[in-house]
């Protein structure tokens, strides 16, 4: 018998009479006869051996077993009690259709094309297992299997009547032989009791049909019926595009089509069994090497909440820990962690591997070669390295990993319906959710990702920790506002009593006028380790080259922002992490050059910052950088009250930024020059002192319009069965940066895509905002990728300094890492 999901030690593991539940590899319990002949997948050179159907089917079953063990709830959400036994039966028939002769010899190489849907020749045998079924039910069913690879949009074609004798569904019919689909009939009679039990699901509600007599089954293998289903899908989807689907409707298609694509996805990529979703208190505390007795009461508070949570705590007081203990207390399959940028990303992948062995997925736009120069460090040969960087990529993209590392835009993708959002929206169901340092965001698209929240709270489950050092008045409202009831979780006002690390100055000009540089270079030569934060990537860019014609020799200096190539980037954060991490080999001076890039979840520690004004939540980021564990003096922190124009692109309403500077002058001047010791306890105060007047109202408008945009035009229209390639083109836009190549690598790139080095090939490649690559198209400094090439721009690259707008002065420069 299967038991509902089983706790133990503080986390869980879903269990099967008492015996942890942890994936299949187990073979068929009984062979189908007859059918050895039909294949569903060729083989794969050396790697893979031809799959017949039914080894597939059992794979794509397997794999629905664990993910409904790990969901056993998932019917009491979903609305429909039957939920597994349609998703079982959906899986058992969805590849039915390649029984057909003619797909069955281009899986042998002996047909170049055949010209049909193999997904549409499957409703044909629906009928078989739906005599118990309502028809709404049926009609579900139906079109999952005819969706699991394309939308409906692809296949309505179908739905044409047609002469008998050209009839499409005619020809793909008589393709299938009266033997192979008598045999296939012997499959559900003879094995499918056998599988069900095998495979634990009896319990969770899946039985066998009734099935109808053999020759009544053959003789309904007809047009007509697999034209029956498609009508009553198109029925549906017609009615869904005057009135949106019910909850109930949407959830099931959800669910249906999104389960179906992870099992059917999981089966096909070979590989077996998913990792055990088990996350345990004790076993983070122990390898973190703490115990309970030792945690801040932030972080115990954590440990006990159940459902929505905003954790407000300043940097370096264990925030992440709280979030695992947090995640633990959810007990819930996935726990999804979030941050905006991809250094903070990668830099957590690193942790959390740390803690969750083989657990851990990571995932963004260079997520891949990020894998890479891991698996390079480790001293893999480069052809190997690529393909396993490329299956730890691939195990990210689907509902592998029980945890996973991404940006919120991966979130985003499901409300933009983009292709394959149910599998998507089915992975994100009753999941964990952490929103690491939400502060970074602007409005607008603030509001699509805390939009994208209350969705997924509401209709499907998810619970979210929203954490940060700060966060301001109208944000914490708006989540408030969106998710209901949110526990607020603070760190005590005794820790952030004992918590001075940090002496404020605001200082005159700009942070790049000489005499500000030389005073960072002086700290330096005093030994310091020195931060300066720019807000833009020039800004720091001019920074470095400063400081490479004026540091001595024997003091190291850094440079990162978002605009070197993957290959660069990689070895950047590394030696920055080496060199300025917690726990460095050595405390030498050095100076760190860096864009907001450092503001998020990177373990850094130094002596000093100097930093461009920035609004007040950023700043703090910036500021934790500095003396993180408090185990040093009061350190200075210096920030500039120069407000260079190109702010305003960088930071809107630029107010945030000119109130935040109001703040800070009125408690410096109350320091008679002495500088403003950082109190914990007070900056909750400076921040919603800021968000008043104009600040607040700009940034109510313009999160309200676009909340209200989002609803309507994305999450209100949201459909199963179906994607939107127009709003998939609009996401690319919104969110996607795009990448070019720098024309002095272009020899280079050539040289390793011959080589059949791809992957390194790509590491040579340099990201781009939307906007930057239109100005570089305007400015006749880019020239358009052909043949599978990207982009190439005509501007001097340097492994040191980066892709260099500076030899385009008509370029404007924006924020980006």
């Amino acid at each position: 018998m299967v038991g509902r999901s089983q706790r133990t030690g503080g986390g869980w593991r879903f269990s099967r009479s008492g015996v942890a539940f942890v994936g299949m590899t187990m073979n068929m319990p009984r062979v189908p006869e007859g059918l050895a002949h039909l294949w569903a997948k060729s083989p794969v050179a050396a790697h893979r051996k031809a799959q017949t159907l039914a080894e597939h089917t059992w794979e794509a079953l397997m794999r629905l077993s664990e993910l409904a063990h790990q969901r056993p709830d998932l019917p009491a959400l979903s609305g429909q009690p039957r939920l597994w036994h349609l998703l079982f039966w959906t899986v058992f028939l969805h590849d039915w259709g390649k029984a057909a002769q003619g797909f069955q010899r281009l899986l042998r190489g002996k047909e170049r094309r055949w010209p049909f849907r193999h997904e549409v020749l499957s409703l044909a045998f629906v009928d078989w297992v739906t005599a118990d079924l309502s028809r709404e039910e049926s009609t579900f069913l139906a079109a999952a299997i005819a969706t699991h690879h394309k939308d409906f949009d692809d296949i309505e074609d179908y739905l044409d009547e047609h002469d008998p004798d050209l009839d499409p569904l005619t020809f793909m019919l008589k393709e299938i032989t009266r033997e192979d689909a008598a045999a296939l009939y012997r499959w559900i009679a003879t094995c499918a009791e056998h599988w069900i039990d095998a495979l634990e699901m009896r319990p969770l509600g899946v039985t066998c049909p009734v099935l109808p007599p053999l020759e009544q089954a053959l003789n309904g293998l007809t047009p007509q019926a697999i034209r029956r289903h498609l009508h009553r899908m198109e029925r549906y989807l017609r009615e869904w595009e005057d009135t949106p689907p019910s909850a109930e409707n949407l959830r099931l298609g959800i669910f249906l089509r999104g389960l179906v694509l992870q099992s059917d996805h999981l089966a096909s990529a070979g590989w077996g069994a998913l990792p055990d979703p088990r996350l345990e208190a004790n076993a983070i505390l122990q390898t973190l090497g703490l115990s309970r007795r030792h945690l801040y009461a932030h972080q115990r508070t954590a440990a006990s909440v159940g459902g929505h949570a905003m954790l407000l705590a300043p940097t370096g007081t264990g925030k992440t820990e709280a979030a695992l203990l947090w995640a633990v207390n959810q007990r819930l399959p996935r726990l999804f962690y979030t941050l905006p940028y991809q250094a903070s990303m990668n830099a957590m992948y690193d942790r959390l591997t740390r803690i969750f062995p083989e657990q851990v997925g990571l995932l963004h736009g260079r997520s891949t070669m990020a894998q890479f120069q891991r698996l390079m460090e480790q001293s893999y040969a480069p052809e190997e390295a690529a393909k396993l960087a490329q299956l730890l990529h691939n195990r990210s993209g689907l509902a592998y990993y029980p945890v996973r590392v991404f940006s919120p835009y991966q979130l985003l993708k499901a409300a933009f319906q983009l292709k394959g959002h149910e599998a998507l929206l089915s992975d994100f169901t009753e999941a964990a959710f952490v929103f690491d340092e939400i502060h970074a965001y602007e409005p607008d698209r603030l509001a699509m990702i805390v939009s994208t929240m209350g969705f997924l709270a509401r209709t499907c489950g998810a619970r979210f920790l929203v954490m940060s050092a700060t966060l301001p008045a109208p944000l914490r409202a708006a989540l408030e506002d969106t998710l209901g009831q949110v526990t607020s979780i603070h760190a005590s006002r005794r820790l952030l009593a004992g918590l001075r690390r940090h002496r404020l100055f605001l200082a005159d000009g700009d942070l790049l006028d000489e005499k500000n540089l030389n005073q960072a270079l002086e700290k330096a030569r005093q030994g310091r380790r020195v931060l300066v934060v720019c807000n833009t990537v020039r800004r720091a860019q001019q920074v470095w080259l400063w400081m490479r014609d004026h540091l001595p020799p024997e003091i190291p200096f850094f440079l990162l922002h978002g605009r070197f190539t993957g290959h660069d980037r990689a070895r950047k954060e590394r030696e920055m992490l080496q060199a300025a991490g917690l726990n460095p080999t050595d405390h030498r001076p050095l100076v760190l050059v860096a864009t907001q890039v450092v503001e998020v979840s990177l373990n850094l520690d130094l002596d000093v910052l100097f930093s461009d004004p920035a609004p007040l939540e950023a700043l703090l980021q910036r500021i934790g950088r500095i003396n993180r564990l408090g185990r040093r003096e009061l350190a200075p922190v210096y920030v500039f009250r120069g407000v260079d124009e190109v702010f305003r692109r960088v930071y809107r309403p630029i107010e945030q930024v000119t109130h935040t500077l109001e703040v800070l002058e009125e408690h410096f001047a109350a320091s008679h020059g002495k500088g403003v010791v950082l109190d914990e306890r007070s900056l909750p105060r400076w921040l919603d002192a800021i968000y008043t007047g104009a600040v607040l109202d700009a940034w109510q408008k313009e999160y309200r319009r676009a909340a209200q945009e989002f609803q309507r035009i994305f999450l209100d229209s949201l459909q199963p069965f179906r994607s939107n390639q127009t709003l998939a083109a609009q996401f690319d836009r919104l969110f996607d940066s795009t990448e070019v190549l720098p024309e002095s690598l272009y020899d280079d790139y050539l040289t390793l895509r011959d080589s059949d080095r791809a992957l390194e090939a790509d590491s040579l490649l340099v990201p781009l905002s939307w906007g930057l690559y239109a100005m570089l198209v305007q400015r006749h400094a880019l020239l358009e990728g052909e043949r599978g090439f990207p982009p190439v721009v005509r501007l001097p690259y340097r492994e040191d300094l980066g892709l260099d707008l500076e030899a385009n002065p008509a370029m404007e420069d924006d924020q980006e890492e």
